[in-house]
């Protein structure tokens, strides 16, 4: 049998009778369990000796996981019916088309008189299909649909089953606290149906280790490991062995000859074949050649065509009639040379055969590509070469969706530039020409200032024709051999070649464009009635011999656009490995920051709020981090980066916590601290749960609220002045009072101010420190105690360090003070000795 006679297979020869059934009214659970004892994807529910309906393993995503009375319903409320039949005298070929169009898993098989004789599933088919051909031809990575969503393994299976639900997924990425990745699939879900765990979590069902297989692997090999290990799901790695999709046993179904390409050849193939089995057999050859859609000639043993089909004639133009007596020659297109024939027949001799892509010409003249298959036919009983039959099929639609697919994978669509792929290999390219021309060249790393805004007010519409013209300036601005791309939404790359070989010179010429690129950009634009502005911060990265690989060069020149954004935009920055440097430490950072909170190296130290006489009437909390090696990192090195990176919610409720559990052991002490002032960011006030993070806190260690007074800083009025206004309110009620840090450093205005519901101002120290200094600043820190004392709020000044700067303070109405003029931020252990303890005495 050959390797592609599929339709010599029927689904009597496959179809399992050993079926595992169960009754209407037994419970999911049951039916559950028989599942996973027998290890089987499907259960067929029997009344009366005939089936009507099946619950698989998919159906079990419906099962209601937190309901406690789901699994002892029965099972007919979660069955398929009626069951989709398939005829037991179908062929495999036929029944695997069938499962890719029903989009079914599993079919009862019936006889001609409509009797059940058993069941069979997609894996079946899979494993008596013979197509590794096919398979060896393609990639994972062609199969491979969007990463499945992921999802915690401290969740319960009621959320990764209407996750699975939501996102048609029969398996979804399970990520656990170690780092480790795992998975979880329907099969899982039966297992944990078949339990006897009420709301059961998705840690005790997931597999924890995946196997894996790179995108860049066959199919074949992907099945091989499949049935070899009796898996159904693989994970899907990057060269980069990042885990980028889960593919299962269907994913291999369906790339069975999914292509036009390798449909195309199987066509052929199946056509050759016919040809030299049935060189006994004229009227088969006859009838194959009259009814086939691909071009069929027949040449006797000197190429000279003695017949054609009506393929041909549809393809070619020529009639029967026009070619027979000629050789092919009739339809060469020209653009083969002697020496490309030459191969072609030097294969034809040696093999028999020749398959492959020529360009031939129709009547009318135009060159169209096609896919030949040349095949000697020998004598039976001479076995001398009697005739040349030639099989083709015209390929210009398929090599028109092979150049609008590059066109989709290097372009952009709406600019029609080159997309990031593209500048990257053309990066690639110029860093070998200018290491060999001893030129230098640039790239320069564009992004257009505050393009969001037009997005947001006149919609992704005026955004995209801004886009457009953006695009047609860059290309204005620069030479036929530089490269101008679009790497993201509002992101530009240009490549600058052929630059002087001195770099000073290559800078001032990199300098000149950019500057000529800044202005063209600024110029208005005309867009839906819209007289539109936008600027733009350009970074520029040099390069030349030995420069490195095109990600480090384009890393570079986006450090230099980020800091050209930084120095007030519209500005352009040259990349110096400073920036570099300063990048990778806030990275490292960012990484041990991480860590710091579960290794201890984090703590709280606290200042005293006094009076005139030194008296304590508060404290404000202040986070330290000791680093093992590094020592003591400053707060506000820290603290923005972990505002960027989103730890700043786990840090701030971190402080919360520790502050509410010193306060807590003080009152046990019997050293009452009035108040404490605790810093807020404003992602952590607008959190969710923030409210909640604090009632919990409260009810836990027994604090009044009332003697939590929380900082923010101006600039958390600049996301919604509104909400945060309505928050405020919230938490007063709740006894919180508030205190708006470094007052006058931000944006605040007095409009602001008279709405919020706050308790406190507090005096920045760069003010305080020029009191007695700066008339100007006098004036100003002379300004907001009276606009707290017009408004009957609270003033602190914090950065108190002299005498003279205390009688300021106190001669215009300020009576609380914070400052190293009386103490220092000092550890718990400290702070409770030297001040609480002392005014508890």
């Amino acid at each position: 049998m050959s390797n592609f006679d599929l339709n010599a297979i029927l689904i009597k020869d496959i179809t399992q009778t050993g079926l595992l059934t169960c009754l209407p009214n037994e419970s999911m659970q049951d039916a559950a369990a028989k599942m996973v004892e027998k290890k089987c994807s499907a259960i067929l529910v029997v009344e009366n000796d005939e089936i009507i309906g099946i619950w698989t393993e998919r159906d079990a995503l419906k099962f209601d996981f937190s309901s406690p009375d789901a699994r002892f319903r029965p099972i007919s409320e979660g069955m398929t019916s009626p069951v989709i039949c398939v005829n037991e005298n179908k062929s495999l070929e036929d029944v695997s088309i069938k499962f890719r169009k029903d989009g079914v898993r599993h079919y009862v098989v019936i006889d001609d008189h409509g009797k059940q004789q058993g069941i069979i599933s997609q894996i079946d088919v899979i494993k008596k299909h013979n197509f590794e051909f096919f398979l060896v031809l393609k990639t994972v990575g062609s199969v491979l649909k969007p990463c499945p969503p992921s999802i915690s393994s401290t969740q319960s299976m009621a959320q990764a089953s209407r996750l699975m639900n939501s996102s048609h997924s029969d398996a979804i990425k399970v990520e656990f606290s170690d780092q480790s990745v795992g998975i979880l699939t329907e099969r899982d879900m039966v297992k944990a149906l078949a339990s006897l765990i009420g709301n059961p979590i998705v840690a005790d069902y997931a597999s924890r280790d995946l196997i894996t297989v790179n995108e860049h692997e066959s199919l074949y090999q992907a099945k091989k490991i499949m049935l070899r290990n009796g898996f159904q799901h693989l994970g899907v790695t990057d060269n980069k062995n990042n885990l980028i999709g889960i593919i299962n046993l269907t994913d291999i179904l369906a790339g069975f000859r999914s292509s036009y390409v390798e449909e195309l050849k199987e066509s052929l193939a199946q056509r050759d074949a016919l040809l030299r089995d049935s060189l006994k057999s004229l009227c088969l050859a006859k009838k194959i050649i009259d009814n086939t859609q691909e071009g069929i000639i027949t040449t006797d043993k000197h190429v000279v065509i003695q017949t054609c089909n009506a393929g041909f004639t549809k393809i070619t133009g020529y009639t029967e009639e026009e070619v027979i007596g000629k050789t092919p020659a009739i339809i060469s297109s020209g653009r083969h040379d002697k020496k490309f024939y030459d191969a072609m027949w030097e294969k034809i001799n040696k093999y028999g055969f020749w398959q492959g892509e020529i360009w031939n010409r129709r009547k009318n003249g135009e060159v169209y590509p096609e896919l030949l298959t040349i095949t000697e036919i020998r004598d039976d009983e001479t076995n001398e070469i009697s005739n040349y039959a030639a099989v083709f099929s015209d390929i210009s639609q398929l090599k028109n969706d092979e150049e609008e697919i590059k066109r989709l994978v290097f372009y952009d669509p709406l600019t029609e530039l080159p997309n990031r792929r593209l500048l990257n290999d053309r990066l690639a390219h110029e860093l070998a020409i200018t290491g060999r021309s001893g030129k230098n060249g640039a790239l320069f790393f564009i992004d257009l200032d505050h393009f969001k805004n037009i997005n947001e007010t006149l919609g992704h519409s005026a955004g995209d024709r801004l886009l457009v013209e953006v695009a047609y300036r860059l290309k204005l601005c620069v030479r036929d051999c530089d490269t101008v791309a679009r790497i993201s939404s509002d992101e530009f790359g240009i490549i600058l070649t052929e630059l002087s070989g001195q770099i000073e010179l290559a800078c001032n010429e990199a300098r000149y464009i950019a500057e000529k690129l800044q202005h063209s950009i600024c110029q208005a634009y005309s867009v839906m009635n819209h007289k539109l502005y936008v600027s733009s911060s350009i970074g520029i990265a040099m390069f030349s011999e030995n420069s490195g690989v095109p990600d480090d060069l384009l890393k570079q020149a986006g450090t230099a656009m980020n800091r050209a954004k930084e120095s007030g935009r519209n500005m352009l920055q040259f990349f110096q490995n400073s920036m570099h440097e300063a990048v990778m430490e806030r990275m490292l950072i960012e990484k041990e920051l991480r860590h710091a909170l579960d290794e201890n190296q984090l703590s709280l130290y606290y200042q005293p709020q006094v009076d005139y006489h030194g008296n304590l009437v508060g404290a404000e909390a202040l986070i330290r981090w000791n680093h093992p090696q590094k020592g003591f990192i400053p707060p506000d090195k820290f603290i923005p980066i972990a505002e960027e990176c989103g730890l700043i919610q786990a840090v701030g409720a971190w402080v919360l916590e520790q502050a509410f559990i010193h306060l807590r052991q003080w009152d046990k002490r019997k050293a009452h601290l009035p108040h404490l002032a605790i810093n807020i960011s404003p992602r952590q006030f607008y959190h969710d749960d923030f409210i909640g993070i604090l009632s919990r806190l409260v009810k836990r260690y027994q604090i009044s609220p009332s003697r939590i007074m929380l900082e923010f800083t101006e600039g958390l009025l600049m996301n919604d002045v509104g909400v945060a206004i309505d928050k405020i309110k919230q938490l007063k009620k709740l006894g919180y009072t508030f205190s708006i840090d470094d007052f006058g450093t931000g944006y605040s205005s007095l409009s602001y101010l008279k709405h919020l519901p706050v308790d406190q101002l507090k005096i920045d120290k760069s003010f305080v420190e020029d009191i007695t200094k700066n008339e100007d600043e006098a004036i100003f820190v002379g300004t907001i105690i009276a606009i707290a004392q017009h408004m009957n709020l609270g003033v602190v000044a914090e950065g108190v360090e002299s005498k003279m700067e205390l009688e300021f303070l106190k001669q215009n109405g300020c009576l609380c003070y914070q400052g190293y003029y009386f103490s220092k931020p000092l550890p718990e252990s400290q702070f409770f000795e030297q001040w609480l303890k002392r005014a508890k005495q």
